[in-house]
């Protein structure tokens, strides 16, 4: 891999407007440099930063770059460290077991073993002889990928095995298969790992020494940046029937800000990104191409885009009914 690192992300430059499968990216020079240090050093992107930022994103984002096959999991505090390489499914063995009287019966072992991302991505035509007869195969999933993508999300509701147990497989770059024992290892170097944190749990120390760490903060000030990201998705380079007109993203983003900064004092979660873009898309469908009336529904609706913390005792200015009944004496509609 080390000859092709070079090439493998050339074409991405620092504020391009990447689209695919219906989301779009706006690239950073400090995104793109953690990338190149990843591939070329071969360790995990460890992505950092509040909910909203795009982390998640940028995963898809990087996939998509490389024409890499995306391997994606979400963790939950249930989550195993072994479910990131196989899985047993010990209850579809048992109903097998119990159907043996009526014709049925215990099937060979390569079908109850369910191989995970890793797995996926070390060996991808080894790990499709294993699981059920009837996902062996996928549909259009026929040939090899050039490249494996796996995204680990929300690593921070994990215990502390999972990071640990991604140490030992990522520094010996194996691990064993379940049925044959026989150590399952990369055929064209290591894939592309890319973990997201939101910060809810502190990860080992050791662990964090040995990841490429990005951390996604805002340009500042944060209005010009949420405008920038605004415009990325709602601006010129957007299909017709989207775009925004850019009094409407900065208005949307100086109320997302003053309410950043209520919340941040009254020690609550702030709004962010997300939910901008999340504004802007109720905007452009509401009222395409009408900006007076988008300007309305941005009045009424912010609310209840950007304050999600409930009452705040000693913040009467985060109350939703607070904020609605001020837009509702300043918009024509309401009277």
């Amino acid at each position: 891999m080390q000859a092709d690192v070079r090439q493998l992300l050339q074409d991405l430059e620092a504020d391009a407007v990447a689209r695919f499968d219906g989301l779009v990216h706006q690239w950073s020079q400090n995104e793109i440099d953690a990338l190149h240090l990843a591939l070329a050093s071969e360790r995990p992107l460890l992505v950092r930063g509040e909910p909203g930022t795009g982390k998640t994103q940028l995963a898809r984002a990087a996939a998509a770059a490389l024409r890499w096959y995306l391997h994606s999991v979400t963790i939950s505090p249930r989550f195993e460290a072994q479910d990131l390489f196989c899985t047993f499914d010990a209850v579809q063995r048992l109903a097998d077991a119990q159907a043996a009287a009526v014709g049925g019966g215990v099937k060979a072992d390569e079908r109850y073993w369910l191989p995970g991302p890793f797995w996926r991505a070390f060996a991808w035509s080894d790990a499709r002889r294993y699981g059920p007869a009837s996902a062996a195969a996928p549909a259009g999933d026929t040939e090899e990928p050039r490249g494996h993508v796996i995204l680990i999300d929300e690593i921070d509701k994990a215990d502390s095995d999972l990071p640990n147990s991604l140490l030992e497989v990522l520094g010996s770059r194996e691990f064993p298969n379940p049925v044959t024992r026989q150590p399952i290892r990369p055929g064209a170097g290591l894939p592309l790992v890319v973990i997201t944190t939101n910060e809810e749990r502190e990860l080992p120390a050791a662990f964090l020494r040995r990841c490429v760490v990005l951390t996604l903060e805002p340009d500042d000030p944060y209005v010009d940046f949420l405008v920038k990201r605004g415009e990325a998705h709602f601006g010129r380079g957007s299909p017709a029937a989207e775009r925004l007109d850019v009094e409407i993203l900065r208005i949307a983003a100086a109320q997302l800000d003053a309410d950043r900064e209520q919340a941040t004092r009254a020690g609550v979660s702030p709004p962010g990104l997300a939910e901008y873009i999340d504004l802007l898309t109720a905007l452009h469908r509401l009222a395409p191409g009408k900006p007076a009336e988008q300007k309305q529904w941005l009045q009424r609706l912010a609310p209840y885009a950007f304050l999600k913390n409930g009452i705040v005792d000693g913040s009467p200015e985060l109350s939703q009914r607070r904020a609605a009944a001020s837009a509702a004496i300043g918009d024509p509609a309401a009277e």
